[in-house]
């Protein structure tokens, strides 16, 4: 079991990271800024990444576990983004 969270954590932190980099810079006007998108692209990717994990009976791969990641951390950042308003009128 700890093995299987040392190998597929690192994944859902890149995973949370690069999708939060991505979404500030594609959309930077409709944010709170780099910080708090890294930080929805964070969370978003290990709940994620927890559910699919509890929810599965079979192990799943570092790269299956990369894309539900960032599936994670971009429904999170969509969701920030269609229902709050940005810091940034």
């Amino acid at each position: 079991m700890f093995e299987h969270i040392i190998q597929m954590g690192p994944m859902l932190v890149l995973a949370g990271l690069i999708a939060g980099w991505v979404a500030e810079a594609a959309s930077r006007a409709r944010g709170y800024g780099f910080v708090i998108d890294m930080f929805l692209g964070f969370v978003g990717s290990v709940v994620a990444g927890a559910i699919v994990w509890v929810l599965t009976p079979g192990d799943i791969g570092m790269l299956a576990m990369l894309l539900i990641g960032c599936g994670g951390a971009a429904l999170t950042i969509a969701a920030q983004r269609g229902l709050w308003r940005s810091a940034r009128l």
